[in-house]
């Protein structure tokens, strides 16, 4: 089954409000309390670093999402970008752990364009699938344009994922440096994600072995990352009879506004739990 849902609406400025962790990975938290801990946890050869939520009412077992953040400047914390969609996701009932992909703190290694950190992804999902109460059966994905890239390549690995969902994702990383606006993105293409090749690091290459349901998330007007990198690996993985769904959203850049972020969101959520139900 595939789909394209489309959107329209207004503009407005989104500034997601982001707390910032310790630079330096902490014990794990006791293994079913409710509320926010920094973690540690081991990554594919390299230690991760991020921020864990539990529900408030911890008793039972409950699916968990995956979050993870884009391409940010040297020493941000990554996991803080995308802190506040994990705490969300706690407050309607699921565990979430924000990520810092290797290359930004609490982190350790170097970006590397999506080679190893789906390996790292691999890991944390079967660190967060064996937490107590957590159902290993129903745990999910939710990446930002390098976190959707780095989702949907750590959809290949075999590990157990009931859906992802990629906002705004690279999926041909040779493409994309012959066909974003960005003038620094050629450079970084050349630099960082071609040595080892661009082929493993592209979802697209790889559509035929991403396993679970995915929904894409990207706007009509993106430059930065075109839009058509979603629409190519939609209809990909259409035509290998994959469970793909589409939301372009009309007039949305990279990166989207509050209104454009408020449209997306029920589409988000609807898949979201439709899956891990």
């Amino acid at each position: 089954m595939n789909t394209r849902v489309p959107v329209t609406l207004g503009l407005c400025a989104l500034t997601f409000s982001c707390q910032s962790g310790s630079a330096t990975p902490t014990a794990a938290p006791p293994p079913a309390s409710a509320g926010r801990f920094e973690v540690a946890l081991p990554g594919s050869g390299v230690d991760l670093g991020g921020v864990l939520y539990r529900p408030e009412i911890p008793s039972g077992v409950r699916p968990a999402i995956l979050v993870l953040h884009g391409w940010a400047t040297a020493g941000t914390n990554g996991a803080s970008l995308v802190e506040p969609r994990a705490r969300r996701y706690s407050e309607e009932g699921k565990v979430a752990l924000a990520l810092s992909m290797r290359g930004w703190p609490p982190s350790r290694g170097r970006d590397d364009c999506g080679l190893l950190q789906p390996d790292d992804v691999a890991e944390a999902v079967r660190w967060l699938a064996a937490l107590p109460g957590v159902d290993a059966a129903r745990v999910a994905l939710v990446g930002f344009s390098q976190g959707g890239q780095v989702s949907l390549v750590a959809g290949t690995r075999g590990v157990p994922l009931r859906a992802i969902v990629a906002y705004y994702p690279v999926t041909d990383v040779a493409r994309w440096k012959i066909t974003t606006t960005n003038p620094d993105i050629p450079n970084y293409v050349q630099e960082v994600c071609e040595p080892g090749g661009t082929g493993p690091r592209s979802p697209l290459a790889n559509a035929a072995a991403i396993a679970p349901p995915v929904l894409l998330v990207h706007g009509d007007l993106d430059t930065r990352v075109p839009t058509e990198q979603s629409l190519l690996l939609h209809d990909s993985l259409a035509a290998l009879g994959k469970r793909t769904s589409l939301l372009l959203v009309p007039g949305a850049q990279h990166g989207f506004t509050a209104e454009q972020e408020a449209v997306a969101r029920p589409v988000v959520d609807e898949f979201l739990a439709a899956q891990l139900r």
